[in-house]
């Protein structure tokens, strides 16, 4: 039996497909808002959370999982995937790292693959698409840590920001600017780096030229496979009014959609998109 195990950057609860092959498990996050903790689990209310963080003047904090968590769902027997929001925006990947050397310590013929995603949400998704598929074709573990390190490196990630509010308590937005912005219906878009970092490209007033500036931007990129996820936040009209531009765009090509879980609601704020592709 496989393990697939991945920190709550990816979005998904659950994963099916895996009859008598593999077993999906999440590890989550703690955003920590004043004297709040929220941890992103099923039972984590993302709308509370987001009025929190809205009404807090303080930047928030989050918490990775430690190396003792990623340690107990990646132990039991049998090969294991962990998959992890980017290392240049998180612990989380030296975390399950750690686990991984404590593991092959205790036991050297544990098989343990960590894959730093170099993004969040879908992209994390997208790879632990990819391991599923690669499981149910019968593909050895040394071949599955292969492609799944390759396809982290060809995929990427363009977002849209309708709200500010996170910018601005870290200093990268100037309050008036920001708050003129998002009255304004100003969307700041933004890249993923190869490197796993992110960054403004620029900005687009409401929500049609904001679809369109993805998707010019996916075309300068260059969609590498057939798929492409959309993770949002509580705007389910615009992934879908995106997935619709994307399909035109580029013929054949597969748009699924996700809403985001506590993490990636964090990141993107309320009616944020995040693209992979």
């Amino acid at each position: 039996m496989w393990h697939i195990v991945s920190d709550t950057s990816c979005d998904l609860h659950s994963l099916d497909g895996g009859e008598g092959l593999f077993d999906f498990a999440t590890i989550p996050f703690t955003i920590r808002i004043g004297d709040r903790e929220y941890i992103d689990d099923e039972n984590m209310s993302v709308e509370e959370m987001l009025t929190a963080n809205e009404n807090h003047a303080e930047m928030a904090q989050t918490s990775c999982p430690s190396p003792e968590d990623w340690r107990e769902k990646l132990a039991p027997e049998g090969p294991a995937l962990a998959f992890t929001i980017s290392s240049a925006l998180s612990g989380s990947y030296n975390s399950a790292c750690t686990a991984k050397q404590i593991l092959e310590e205790e036991d050297p013929g544990k098989q343990i693959a960590v894959i730093d995603s170099k993004a969040t949400g879908p992209e994390v998704a997208m790879l632990i698409m990819k391991a599923r598929e690669l499981i149910r074709e019968g593909r050895v573990f040394d071949e599955i840590e292969r492609t799944l390190n390759r396809e982290a490196e060809r995929i990427h990630t363009v977002f849209a920001l309708a709200s500010y509010h996170n910018l601005i308590k870290a200093g990268r937005v100037n309050r008036l600017i920001g708050f003129i912005a998002g009255h304004l219906g100003f969307w700041g878009i933004g890249i993923g780096s190869d490197e796993g970092e992110i960054a403004i490209r620029g900005k687009a007033r409401g929500d049609r030229n904001m679809i369109r500036f993805l998707t010019e931007e996916m075309k300068k990129i260059g969609a590498a496979g057939k798929e492409v996820f959309i993770s949002h936040c509580q705007n389910e009209k615009c992934a879908l009014a995106l997935k619709e531009q994307i399909e035109e765009a580029f013929r054949g090509i597969r748009v699924t959609l996700l809403a985001t879980r506590g993490l990636d609601s964090f990141y993107a704020e309320r009616r944020g998109l995040i693209v992979g592709f």
